[in-house]
């Protein structure tokens, strides 16, 4: 081989190579700007600069390096700044739809299409966010048994009569009487399809985030979760010993029951003396707790 043509291909593996090595740098390099638009988006975001965030964002977005995760994600990110910030409920309507078109399964989807209903409803779009909310929908409709039929239908989830009786059953007892009859069962079933498009069209405006309901439910939650730990765990089944029972009643004979006879209260004292056992049990297993978790007191800080 003559000189020049060696030398002319050492020149093209040398540019081949120089040219690899540009373009992977390239590609790093988009890498680390689409990063950096996206931490300058979020510092402007948290310095109410909403519309120069989603300008940045959208800086990240016009690199074509981009997977379908990273644009879905950027793209649900502009749109929850124009729905919660700007409160530009066209534009989130716009980019809701365009993340969910490139990750259907993204872990914000639940949001999004929350958002994109309330969008709708907002833009006056009533018969778009309709579509939107049953096609987001994902609920068991099944009837409970084969004599189950259906009593009211809200867009396309059907309410059974299994659903309706199930509400009624988990009221208190004397409560549960007033619902014996037709006319007052449908009555229920009625006041019971309005809390629910009540609720949906609250979980659409976000109300779940709100701050204070988020407390509220916590708390709810926890006395939920200590009640029935206390009943399964903490009290356990007391025996009933007849003996001591009449003792507890000599004992508290003329504060508790004003001096009757022990036959004429023999319910409400049977009741009592379970209390009290209940009581000692509780106060038995939160010291027991305490001292196995090495709590401390601080008594003399509370004013």
């Amino acid at each position: 081989m003559n000189k020049p043509v060696r030398g002319l291909l050492v020149c093209v593996a040398i540019s081949a190579t120089v040219a690899m090595f540009l373009l992977s740098c390239s590609e790093a390099d988009h890498s680390e700007r689409i990063e950096q638009h996206k931490r300058l988006a979020g510092e402007l975001q948290s310095n109410r600069l909403f519309r120069a965030a989603i300008a940045e964002y959208e800086k990240a977005l016009s690199f074509d390096d981009l997977d379908n995760f990273q644009r879905a994600n950027i793209n649900y990110l502009i749109a929850r700044t124009y729905y919660s910030d700007l409160k530009d409920y066209k534009h989130a309507a716009a980019y809701y739809l365009r993340a969910r078109e490139y990750d259907p399964q993204g872990s914000f989807m639940a949001e999004a299409s929350r958002n994109l209903v309330a969008s709708l409803e907002k833009l006056g779009n009533v018969l778009d966010a309709k579509r939107q909310l049953e096609s987001a929908t994902n609920i068991d409709n099944a009837p409970a048994n084969d004599d189950d039929v259906a009593v009211a239908k809200i867009g396309s989830r059907t309410i059974w009569l299994s659903e309706i009786e199930h509400q009624i059953l988990a009221l208190p007892p004397e409560v549960q009487k007033r619902f014996l009859g037709s006319a007052a069962r449908v009555e229920f079933m009625h006041q019971y399809v309005g809390v629910e498009l009540l609720y949906a069209a609250a979980i659409r405006e976000d109300y779940l985030s709100d701050p204070d309901i988020q407390r509220q439910r916590e708390q709810m939650l926890k006395r939920l979760v200590v009640d029935r730990f206390v009943v399964d765990k903490v009290i356990p089944q007391i025996p009933v010993d007849t003996l001591d029972v009449h003792n507890f009643y000599e004992a508290n004979k003329d504060e508790r029951y004003g001096g009757v006879s022990y036959d004429s209260v023999r319910g409400q004292v049977y009741m009592d003396y379970q209390t009290e056992k209940a009581e000692v049990a509780y106060s038995e297993y939160i010291n027991t707790l305490v001292q196995a978790e090495n709590v401390e007191f601080l008594d003399y800080n509370v004013k």
